[in-house]
């Protein structure tokens, strides 16, 4: 398919605080490399807060999904995939007119694509990252005489300073798992709820089950373009301070905007910023 008729699926995040522009085409729709198969599938509620300057007590929600087995993890938007199923069906039948996901267009996979390390899967417009790195799991300690039930299950509490937050994560050893939501990993057990102590990312499990039996995950990032932390800390940086700018360069897309009306707006301006890594 050309490079014109790919511009035309153009999905845009909801207006909040992070909200992102993607540019889709097929390739999106596609499952990508298996890289395992998923034994749990643990759903959580993150609430995090994009804008700390006018918003700080506003926190957007978006369901998040983590798939663990052998010793590999996925942890990606569920409303996202859920869109993309309905893309690609939409896609196959000759279908032209395409629904969008909400605002968290990052992957991220912890073991994979070798062990001991994390790829970090980003989209901005048309653009396509994978960032690879090594991974050490927060230093945690324990905090005494901590308990909760938690989704029906025992939990204990642990801290730890971890990309530049203070995190807290509530886990349970009765599903000795050592895995939870993002890179939130290397306790003796699920973690069911952890949040910043600042609470600008906070998540919560909604719901888990085993998985099918051989339910394969699936990996991206073979095609995407590999760069460093500190490269794609610039793009998003450079994203953030002016999405026109970003999406409009290279001639890669035009940009319009409209309120809910019709009525064409002026530039976007500059996007909140606030990075769950800050280290």
């Amino acid at each position: 398919m050309s490079k014109l008729i790919s511009l035309l699926y153009v999905l845009f995040a909801a207006a909040s605080g992070m909200a992102q522009i993607v540019i889709v085409s097929p390739e999106d729709f596609k499952k990508g490399d298996s890289c395992g198969v998923a034994s749990y599938i643990v759903y959580y509620d993150m609430a995090y807060v994009g804008d700390t300057l006018n918003h700080p007590d506003k926190a957007v929600h978006e369901t998040m999904c983590l798939e663990t087995g052998g010793g590999i993890s996925s942890f990606y938007s569920y409303e996202e995939f859920l869109a993309d199923s309905v893309n690609a069906a939409v896609f196959a039948n000759g279908g032209t007119s395409f629904s969008g996901g909400k605002n968290v267009h990052w992957q991220l996979y912890v073991n994979y694509p070798v062990a001991g390390k994390t790829a970090l899967l980003e989209k901005f417009g048309l653009d396509r990252f994978v960032c690879t790195e090594d991974y050490t799991a927060p230093a945690w300690t324990p905090v005494a005489d901590s308990s909760a039930v938690i989704f029906g299950y025992s939990c204990r509490m642990a801290v730890a300073a971890y990309k530049g937050r203070t995190w807290y994560a509530w886990y349970t050893e009765d599903i000795p798992l050592g895995v939870g939501p993002w890179k939130l990993g290397g306790l003796p057990g699920l973690i069911l709820q952890a949040y910043d102590s600042r609470r600008h990312y906070v998540f919560r499990a909604t719901g888990m089950a085993q998985a099918a039996p051989g339910r394969p995950m699936y990996y991206k990032g073979s095609k995407y373009e590999a760069v460093s932390r500190k490269e794609l800390e610039d793009i998003r940086r450079r994203y953030h301070a002016d999405p026109d700018g970003y999406l409009t360069a290279d001639s890669k897309a035009t940009v319009r905007h409209f309120d809910k009306f019709g009525n064409e707006l002026g530039a976007s301006g500059s996007e909140p910023y606030n990075p769950i890594e800050l280290q």
